[in-house]
């Protein structure tokens, strides 16, 4: 008797206990209602993912050139009967190239011109000359089945036995002299009745101090100017 007795009161104390607690909590939470905010919100937050599906990239279109057009011939039957031809074309717009005028061929240069000729390195320099009666061969102005002319010092003075060489038309090479007194000093002439003829001056030992000059007979003296047939050999300064 004397147990069920401790045992009512012990559950009457742990009622008492609880309801203490109780009353204090409840009064503590009406005074922070944060806290019964801290403690409904959860501990984990969620965090957004974005998840990125790889999709297939359409590969860059490849441009095509466009074939040319080509031209179709069919048949089309007229109203008489007959076969009638109905070309189609287009043409590409490519740019016309523009006509360009041949470059104008050069002209050839006389191996007898003087201006043509290099005198550098050489004793002797060759210079066409007038026509002179007094000089030339059979006492012609410009004989043209001669090759003649003076071989002169830098003064202007004839110049003789001074050695030459010539070369005919057939390729023949043969040399001479220039005259002395009582012909004109340092005069020659070739009896040369026609073709093309080369002429330069030697020296006594045979080397070539002149450029060659080259001459083609016959030839017709116009009366004015230098003789075609004429070549003098002049002494460089």
């Amino acid at each position: 008797m004397q147990d069920k007795s401790y045992a009512v009161a012990f559950v009457v104390v742990l009622g008492i206990c609880c309801l203490g607690i109780y009353v204090a909590v409840s009064g503590y939470f009406n005074s922070n209602p944060s806290a019964i905010n801290s403690l409904t919100t959860p501990v984990f937050q969620s965090t957004q993912v974005v998840v990125n599906l790889a999709t297939d990239t359409p590969a860059p279109t490849k441009l095509v050139p466009t074939q040319p057009f080509v031209a179709t011939i069919a048949p089309v039957p007229s109203p008489l009967g007959a076969f009638q031809t109905i070309t189609a074309a287009t043409t590409a717009g490519a740019p016309t190239a523009l006509p360009t005028s041949p470059r104008p061929a050069a002209s050839p240069t006389s191996a007898s011109s003087s201006s043509s000729i290099s005198c550098v390195g050489f004793q002797f320099c060759p210079k066409p000359g007038p026509a002179d009666s007094s000089l030339a061969p059979t006492g012609a102005e410009c004989p043209r089945n001669f090759v003649w002319g003076r071989i002169v010092d830098a003064n202007g003075n004839g110049i003789p036995n001074a050695r030459f060489r010539y070369k005919t038309p057939e390729g023949v090479i043969d040399q001479g002299v220039t005259k002395d007194r009582p012909d004109p000093p340092g005069a020659y002439n070739i009896p040369a009745p026609g073709g093309v003829w080369v002429v330069w001056v030697i020296d006594s030992q045979g080397a070539v101090i002149s450029p060659q000059y080259t001459l083609s007979l016959p030839q017709q003296y116009p009366g004015a100017g230098n003789c075609p047939t004429r070549v003098d050999f002049v002494q460089q300064k």
